[in-house]
C-alpha cells in the first residue's frame, strides 16, 4: 500500500483518525512507533494494539 498520511495536514490526520477510530495523539504515537507514515503500517499497528488491549482487558476478569 503506497498511500501515506500527510502529517502536516490536519484534515489528512483527521481523515485517518476517523478511519482508524483513534485520536490524533494515538495516530501520532503510531507513526512514531512504526517509524512510518504509510497507511498500511500505521493501520496494522493500531489494529494490533487495540486487539491486544481488548485481550488483556478480557483476561483481567
Amino acid at each position: 500500500m503506497d498511500e501515506r498520511i500527510d502529517l502536516g495536514d490536519p484534515l489528512s490526520r483527521a481523515h485517518w483518525c476517523g478511519c482508524f477510530s483513534c485520536s490524533d495523539q494515538e495516530l501520532m504515537e503510531a507513526v512514531r512507533a512504526t517509524d512510518s507514515d504509510e497507511v498500511g503500517a500505521v493501520g496494522l499497528y493500531l489494529a494490533t494494539r487495540h486487539s491486544l488491549e481488548a485481550f488483556e482487558t478480557s483476561g483481567d476478569s
